[in-house]
């Protein structure tokens, strides 16, 4: 019977969706897992995302958890194989679920969770979120909505075995209305959830263009050395560039459209912007950007910047 409970185990454990993760050293005691810049998928498993865990001599504070109960299981192997420590504190940077479905993982360790007051209002347990509808139950297995241990209001600041954190949120809505940005001062890192990407177009759906390029500006005004966006590549001090043109160049072009009496059923035809073709999901995202930046900025003025 024993051998029997083994082997089922081990025949579990082998059909388990595997990751592949490797962190990637950003600064000494820094470090990230790289998603693909790609939307979730049953085959890439929900790893499309940033999730990045920093080493104190008490003990692992992790900033997002990732797409699943499996991923964060096995970013934890991860963590082991560098120390033999305890995950002490998760941080959630935004209640999109891509970045904080890992946290029952490391609940079940003991660490004590963190996020925006957005998690606390939209996150249920027991919802069905994106990520179980796109993934399918296999991949999803484990996971469960957990609620936080502690809502951050606008600031919060800890220190854990000589490394400090100060967790804030830089606007009241950007890429959603509870985007915190995470800053270890003593290594000029800086943690920026989906504020910044890369490699690929963001989604303003439940932001705001002008709540994003304000936040853009204060996240450059830090002078951080290190700057992780929550998906893509790029993670030095010129981060925010590629993202912050994109935005300004819409902004722009809308505004002129919108002063040429362009309606909004027209609008995607005017602000076609094909120098961001080559970046991914310029197909799936493009036009809806443009279409709820232009119902943003109708009622836009520049008085109340």
């Amino acid at each position: 019977m024993k051998s029997m409970m083994v082997f089922c185990l081990s025949f579990l454990t082998l059909q388990a969706y595997e990751y592949h993760l490797k962190p990637v050293e950003l600064a000494k005691d820094v470090y990230c897992f790289f998603g693909a810049p790609e939307n979730i998928s049953k085959e890439n498993g929900g790893n499309m995302v940033n999730t990045c865990f920093v080493k104190t001599k008490e003990g692992f504070v992790v900033i997002d958890s990732g797409p699943t109960f499996g991923y964060a299981q096995q970013a934890y192997t991860q963590m082991q194989e560098i120390a033999k420590l305890p995950v002490k504190f998760v941080i959630n940077t935004h209640d999109h679920d891509d970045h904080w479905l890992g946290n029952s993982f490391y609940k079940s360790k003991g660490a004590l969770l963190m996020g925006p007051k957005t998690y606390e209002q939209n996150v249920i347990p027991g919802m069905t979120t994106r990520m179980a509808k796109s993934v399918g139950k296999e991949i999803y297995a484990g996971t469960e909505v957990v609620k936080l241990d502690r809502v951050v209001d606008q600031y919060y600041d800890f220190t854990i075995g000589g490394t400090a954190f100060a967790i804030k949120q830089l606007v009241d809505k950007a890429h959603t209305k509870g985007d915190l940005i995470v800053y270890l001062p003593q290594k000029k890192v800086l943690f920026v959830g989906d504020l910044v990407f890369n490699d690929r177009l963001s989604s303003l759906r439940d932001g705001s263009i002008i709540g994003s390029l304000k936040a853009l500006d204060l996240i450059d005004s830090m002078h951080a050395e290190v700057i992780v966006g929550g998906h893509g590549y790029a993670t030095d001090s010129n981060a925010t560039q590629v993202f912050k043109r994109y935005l300004i160049e819409m902004k722009k072009q809308i505004l002129e459209a919108l002063s040429d009496d362009v309606g909004i059923d027209e609008i995607t035809k005017r602000v076609v912007m094909p120098e961001y073709k080559h970046m991914k999901l310029y197909d799936v995202l493009h036009r809806r950007n443009v279409f709820d930046a232009y119902s943003e900025l109708e009622m836009y003025s520049e008085d109340e910047e």
